[in-house]
């Protein structure tokens, strides 16, 4: 019979048993005939049932499976042991091994590194034979060593009172007596060592059997069933695995104990760039609620490129404790740079705050100054252009729409260098006229970024005429907002473009107003404002008309500004390494609790750079949280090319409108000048008053000196109208000497010229005796003659 006449023959048994005993789950159902079906015959009554017989068992339904339908066949894939996927290319393979190496050379190096300790072999060997031995001594072992001490302290002492009572001259029986009782105390101390000694002895012997027999029974196994000393080796180091397993356990404070686990954890003592952020967090934790003594909730560590960025949610606290011990706290932690931990105070919660540890490189992520091609910018672009970076590399741009800067920092903290960085951005513009003043540095604070600045200003008569200009501008164009559709503020375009005014070393610009001097004006003329004066009508009238102000300030505080303590109140302050009182002044008593430390920062010291240029920024929503940024350079070389090219493409001019303001006002040193042309240096002339004197005294065959009166005589020669006695003295008042009217007429001349010329005593030719009067080395050092006499 062929398999398939087998086939039928078991289908068709299996439908005839379907058919007998109705199975719901069979195989096969029963094939549908189209005929119809027999009529079924009306059922007769049942019969009846005895119920006394047990019924009978129904009968098993469902399919019956044969023992080769259960057992499971074979499977290549499914029996095979399991691989992991990794470790089925070249490339996972050799990775795993790479990581196995790793982790025995980490072993390895731990294992070395434990010798060191009180858990290395040498001392758990060691702890484990005197823990033994111990035992084997036992309480017993103790007692006797005592009781021996004890009896041979009392036989010392009775030896001693025998001799004192043999030797006795005085109270012989008494020394007699306590000799006596010195020696019973003695023979009975010797009795109970005695006593003692025999029952720790036994003692002894049995623990020492039970403790080194096993021991010496290894070493004869080995040495006889083992090929000798080979074998006699083999138990000495299994007796040797047994004593470091009973010393495995060190007996030490619970201090030296956690510091033994510290260096087994691999815990770091020294702040590194290359530790694990685990390692780090452990340190960090210690020097936190340990040293500072603050109670964290809890810290999550982010390596960075630049170091570790940590934040951490104090327990019940503010940060204000963490900022004012951000030095202890990197005492604490070994190997920080000096002055380099910031603490930012998080805005999601007044105990969160970011704490950030730097490496010894911090600023790699910031890039060099990006290349801007000429008029690429725009005004309302430059809250986008880059000029400084984070040390993420978040980079920083600052707006320059009607709005007015301030650069503070110390002497050396980088304000020039960020100052120029900005430069770069607002030198690129197409629709803003960039003056700048610096009075200070005689306009070399700017850089080669003054060859496209459409005027420098670099005395106070030219800085004067820039001011005068632009406050004439920034008054007189609101009158230009209705008639040229512009609504409320000026809107900065190529054709009708803005205005920045850049000054560097305010200070100089402060101490330049101070010695300014105006004749009396006449009736109806107004006085001239001071230099000071006239940028601070600029910041209050002129921002509407888009003529701002950016400002590179020493300092706020009166001492270095003076009256223009308005400097803190400008909407966006860059504030490099700068005092304390200049924070509280700018952003108020709590900001360095929120980590607002810009005297944190150090100046630049001659080669060292350290963190010259580094700032905080203050500007809105964008810059309200205390992150520090460095401002981006580029080469002297490339600075100047870039400048060059932008002069070369032209500079912005002034809308028609606009110069109408100021008709006939030519800005000084368009493009820069030469700082370095003597030709372009105006000399001040020499006041007439000191050429007269200087030739009286020539005529006079340069005396030492003159007395007032005797130098007032000859001018009086000289010029008898001018130099009349009675023309100085006022109609009804008192009548004047003519050492005060001299006096008098110097002052008023040298004063505006920062100069002095003071009485010095003097001795003439052939006198003895000194007088005082005006020397003739005097009026030399005035009009720079020398000093000679």
């Amino acid at each position: 019979m062929n398999e398939t006449d087998e086939r039928t023959a078991e289908t068709g048994r299996g439908e005839a048993v379907a058919k007998v005993i109705r199975l719901p789950f069979a195989d096969t159902a029963p094939e549908v005939s189209d005929t119809p079906a027999p009529e079924t015959p009306a059922p007769t009554p049942a019969a009846r049932v005895d119920m006394t017989k047990p019924e009978p068992p129904a009968p098993v339904e469902g399919r019956v499976f044969t023992a080769q339908e259960w057992e499971l066949g074979e499977d290549p894939e499914g029996d095979a042991p399991w691989i992991s996927p990794a470790l089925r290319t070249p490339e996972g393979r050799t990775a795993r091994r790479a990581y196995v190496q790793r982790q025995a050379r980490r072993r390895i190096r731990r294992w070395v590194a434990r010798q060191r300790t009180p858990r290395g072999i040498v001392p758990t060997t060691i702890r484990g034979g005197v823990r033994i031995h111990r035992w084997v001594r036992g309480i017993e072992g103790q007692n006797a060593d005592a009781a021996k001490r004890r009896a041979e302290m009392l036989a010392r002492e009775a030896e001693r009172a025998a001799r004192r009572a043999q030797f006795a001259l005085l109270q012989k029986d008494a020394k007699k007596k306590a000799a006596d009782i010195a020696q019973q105390e003695s023979s009975m101390a010797l009795v109970q060592a005695t006593a003692a000694a025999a029952t720790a002895r036994s003692k002894f012997l049995q623990r020492a059997a039970a403790a080194y027999l096993p021991m010496a029974g290894i070493d004869a196994a080995g040495f006889v069933f083992m090929d000798g000393m080979i074998g006699l080796g083999a138990g000495v180091l299994v007796n040797l695995a047994v004593l470091a397993r009973v010393g495995r356990r060190p007996d030490m404070s619970p201090e030296e104990l956690e510091e033994l686990e510290r260096a087994e954890a691999g815990l770091p003592d020294r702040f590194e760039m290359g530790m694990t952020p685990r390692a780090f967090e452990a340190m960090l934790h210690e020097a936190l609620t340990k040293e500072i003594g603050v109670a964290v909730h809890s810290l999550q560590v982010r390596p960075r490129n630049w170091g570790f960025e940590t934040v951490v949610v104090l327990k019940n606290q503010t940060p204000e404790k963490l900022s004012a011990n951000l030095g202890l706290l990197e005492a604490c932690l070994p190997g920080v740079r000096t002055n380099s931990a910031l603490l930012q105070q998080s805005a999601q919660a007044r105990n969160e705050c970011v704490l950030r540890i730097p490496g010894d490189d911090p600023w790699k992520a910031v890039p060099e100054l990006p290349y801007r091609a000429p008029k690429s910018v725009t005004t309302h672009e430059l809250h986008k252009a880059q000029f400084g970076a984070d040390m993420s590399g978040r980079p920083l741009a600052l707006p320059g729409k009607r709005t007015s800067v301030a650069y503070i920092g110390k002497s050396r903290s980088g304000k020039s260098t960020m100052l120029r960085a900005r430069l770069d951005v607002l030198t690129a513009t197409n629709d803003r006229i960039i003056v700048g003043i610096d009075l200070g540095s005689y306009g070399s604070g700017f850089g080669p970024y003054r060859k496209c600045m459409s005027a420098v200003a670099r005395t106070p008569q030219e800085a004067r005429v820039v001011l005068e200009w632009a406050l004439a501008i920034g008054m007189g164009r609101p009158k230009l907002f209705d008639r040229l559709g512009m609504g409320l503020n000026w809107e900065a375009s190529p054709e009708r473009p803005g205005i920045t005014v850049v000054i560097d070393e305010f200070p100089a610009l402060v101490m330049a107003a101070k010695s300014e001097t105006f004749p009396e004006p006449e009736e109806g003329e107004e006085k001239p404002l001071r230099l000071d004066e006239l940028v601070k009508q600029i910041k209050l009238t002129s921002e509407k008309s888009d003529v701002d102000l950016e400002i590179a300030s020493q300092g706020v505080t009166r001492d270095r500004v003076g009256a223009n303590m308005w400097l803190a109140e400008l909407p966006v302050q860059v504030m490099c390494a700068c005092d304390k009182d200049d924070i509280v002044q700018i952003a108020g008593g709590g900001a360095m609790a929120q980590g607002w430390r810009p005297d944190r920062l150090l100046p630049a010291m001659g080669d060292a750079v350290n963190d010259a240029s580094v700032a905080y920024v203050m500007a809105g929503g964008d810059y309200c949280e205390p992150i520090p940024y460095r401002a981006c350079i580029t080469s002297d070389e490339e600075a100047d090319r870039r400048a060059t090219e932008r002069a070369a493409a032209g500079m912005c001019e002034l809308d028609a409108e606009s110069r109408a303001f100021v008709p006939g006002v030519v800005l000084p040193n368009p493009g820069g000048g030469d700082p370095w042309d003597d030709d372009e240096v105006e000399q001040e002339p020499l006041p007439i008053l000191l050429r007269t004197i200087r030739t009286i005294y020539r005529d006079l065959g340069d005396p030492s000196g003159l007395t007032e009166d005797e130098l007032f005589d000859q001018l009086h020669g000289f010029d008898p109208t001018s130099w009349d006695l009675d023309s100085f003295v006022p109609e009804g008042g008192k009548p004047v000497t003519k050492g005060a009217v001299l006096a008098l007429v110097l002052d008023k001349v040298l004063a505006p010229r920062g100069q002095k010329w003071a009485k010095e005593s003097y001795r003439p030719k052939g006198a003895s005796k000194t007088v005082k009067g005006y020397r003739l080395r005097d009026l030399k050092a005035l009009i720079g003659e020398g000093d000679e006499a």
